[in-house]
C-alpha cells in the first residue's frame, strides 16, 4: 500500500478531516492534501509525527517507501532498526545512514571544506585580536 493510501486510510479510520490532522502536524491543509494525493512527500520528521499521531509503528508507515531493502533479516536494537548497510532510527533526524563509498567520499569532502573554513575563521579571529 502506498504512503498516500496509508495516510488517507489512517485519517479516515480516526474520523478526522485533513484539516484536523494538518492542525496536529502544524502544517496547512493544502500541504497535507498533497501528501495524500502523492503530489508531495512528508519529511522524515513529519513521518515520525504522523506515526505518533496515528499510533502506528514508524517502520510500518515507511516500509513501502523502501522497496529495495530486504527487511526479513532486520533487527531492532535500542531505538534503531538495523538493516545492513542501513540504520533506520526513527528517533533521530538523520534516519538513513548509508555506508556507501559515495557517501563516505562526500563526508570527507565536507570535512575538508569545514577544516578550511575553521582555519580561515581562526586567522580572522587572530587578526581581530591583534588590533
Amino acid at each position: 500500500m502506498s504512503l498516500e493510501t496509508k495516510l488517507r486510510k489512517l485519517r479516515e479510520q480516526k474520523g478526522w478531516s485533513q484539516m484536523d490532522i494538518a492542525h496536529q502536524l502544524d502544517i496547512s491543509q493544502p500541504a497535507y492534501n498533497k501528501w495524500e494525493t502523492g503530489q508531495a512527500k512528508p519529511t522524515l520528521q513529519n513521518l515520525q509525527k504522523i506515526a505518533e499521531i496515528f499510533e502506528v509503528d514508524f517502520f510500518d508507515l515507511i516500509q513501502e517507501q523502501m522497496p529495495n531493502i530486504d527487511l526479513s533479516n532486520s533487527q531492532f536494537e535500542g531505538n534503531s532498526y538495523i538493516v545492513s548497510p542501513i540504520v533506520i532510527n526513527p528517533t533521530e533526524s538523520n534516519i538513513f545512514n548509508f555506508q556507501s563509498q559515495d557517501v563516505i567520499e562526500k563526508i570527507l569532502e565536507n570535512q575538508a571544506q569545514m577544516a578550511k573554513l575553521i582555519e580561515s575563521q581562526n586567522k580572522l579571529i587572530e587578526s581581530l585580536l591583534k588590533k
